[in-house]
């Protein structure tokens, strides 16, 4: 079973036509399909979504955003676990593990993670659940690692890098990262990182990997990518905007044979925010797609408004029916 369903297909759905590509999607009429709820860690926000497949069963970590309970601090992001039973067009029925509770939490004061966690990233390597995601607290914005057995209660292991917003795939048995970092006038541009070892992190080269383009609608950020390998190819997923900053309103689908250089689909954007007003009409991130017998099925963090005036996540889905051939 494949991490995301990423893959020679998907690439093949698009046309040339972006307008047409963006239209062939239907967002849930009830979005979010995972809203924010109850007085607890995830009552502000539910965000970041990302699947993994794992001893017979599909994981789905994803942020929460508020307070534990009885606690008197601040509001923080952190992780949780699920375990999704139903992943289908307009439907996710989805089982908090670890009780109900946060799998990993914020570190202490004045650890590199003591404000938030957020930005999961899930593989498994060394038969193990490594999952890797953005920390921030003392210092620069980070990377860190927990770890998991089961896939359910993880222990951290610490600080792994600087950058935000990690993506890991395992090839040839070492992984490799796609990571974020911010750049003058507000930028993100992607760059990409290899270990033998899931520790130690080395950068492939000192310039990104992957940029906006000139003209176009992600020449001026680039976040959230989602990786994946199919044959010869890996392929992304990815928000991109046409202003600075991590306010994304289309997803972009890009391919390569060595994560370095990259070919983009003729057709992009192949996703777009829903329309204004609505519950992810205002910027999205964070694709997850899962592939089923008779769609593809796209789970993404969603808000009806940016930073600056109504940024209120939430994990929305939309999903595209495939061709009735089966291809």
């Amino acid at each position: 079973m494949m991490r995301y369903a990423l893959n020679e297909r998907f690439w093949n759905l698009f046309s040339h036509d972006y307008t047409a590509n963006c239209l062939a999607w239907r967002h849930h009429a009830g979005n979010p399909i995972l809203p924010p709820g109850g007085s607890t860690w995830k009552k502000v926000w539910t965000a970041n979504p990302d699947l993994l497949p794992y001893q017979g069963r599909l994981l789905l970590y994803y942020r929460g955003h508020g307070q534990l309970p009885g606690a008197a601090d601040e509001n923080h992001d952190r992780i949780a676990a699920a375990r999704v039973e139903e992943l289908s067009p307009g439907r996710l029925i989805a089982r908090d593990l670890n009780d109900g509770l946060p799998t990993v939490d914020v570190g202490p004061a004045g650890a590199f993670d003591c404000h938030h966690v957020l930005d999961p990233a899930a593989v498994v390597f060394r038969d193990q659940v490594w999952l890797y995601y953005s920390a921030i607290g003392a210092g620069v914005d980070s990377i860190g690692l927990a770890m998991s057995a089961g896939g359910e209660h993880f222990e951290k292991v610490g600080k792994i890098m600087d950058g935000r917003a990690p993506d890991v795939l395992v090839h040839e048995n070492r992984l490799f990262m796609l990571y974020q970092k911010l750049e003058t006038h507000s930028r993100y541009q992607l760059y990409l990182a290899v270990s033998d070892n899931g520790l130690d992190f080395a950068p492939v080269q000192e310039k990104p990997v992957f940029v906006g383009q000139p003209g176009s609608w992600d020449v001026l950020s680039i976040t959230t990518a989602r990786l994946s390998r199919d044959g010869d190819w890996f392929y992304m997923l990815y928000g991109g905007s046409a202003y600075p900053a991590d306010e994304p309103d289309y997803f972009g689908l890009a391919r390569s044979r060595d994560l370095i250089h990259w070919e983009r689909h003729p057709g992009n954007p192949v996703f777009g925010a829903g329309a204004k007003g609505s519950r992810d009409g205002g910027a999205i991130w964070f694709p997850a797609l899962w592939e089923t017998e008779r769609a593809f099925v796209l789970l993404y963090e969603g808000s009806p408004g940016k930073y600056s005036w109504d940024l209120r996540s939430a994990i929305c889905m939309a999903w595209m029916d495939k061709p009735l051939s089966g291809t």
